[in-house]
């Protein structure tokens, strides 16, 4: 049992190492490539394509190249849907990717400068 207890402090120890490594070494350039790379590049293309094709139905909508006009009012309620939705998926994106902090990283960073 306290090997198990040893084990587990060292686990907790070594992630606050590696804490401090990345946040004393980080610049913002590097920080954001970090968090590019730990990002699947295809569900974040979906979503700017989402958000760019919306856009782009929504503009067309609005100088009127859509001859009727009951398609049109269609076109931009379903354009701006997607838009919407490609923004949500942009930040649930870069939310679950490990970009921000989650509750249990901040309870365990917590527990261990208390501890030091």
């Amino acid at each position: 049992m306290f090997e198990e207890e040893k084990h587990k402090n060292s686990i907790v120890s070594d992630g606050a190492k590696q804490l401090k490594l990345t946040e004393s070494n980080a610049s913002g350039v590097s920080d954001f490539m970090h968090k590019m790379h730990s990002i699947n590049g295809l569900h974040f293309i979906s979503a700017l394509s989402q958000v760019f094709l919306g856009t782009t139905v929504v503009a067309l909508s609005l100088i009127n190249s859509i001859n009727p006009m009951w398609l049109a009012t269609v076109m931009t309620v379903l354009g701006s849907i997607t838009t919407m939705v490609g923004l949500y998926f942009t930040y649930n994106i870069f939310t679950s990717s490990g970009a921000y902090d989650s509750l249990l990283q901040k309870a365990i960073k917590r527990v261990v400068s208390s501890q030091n």
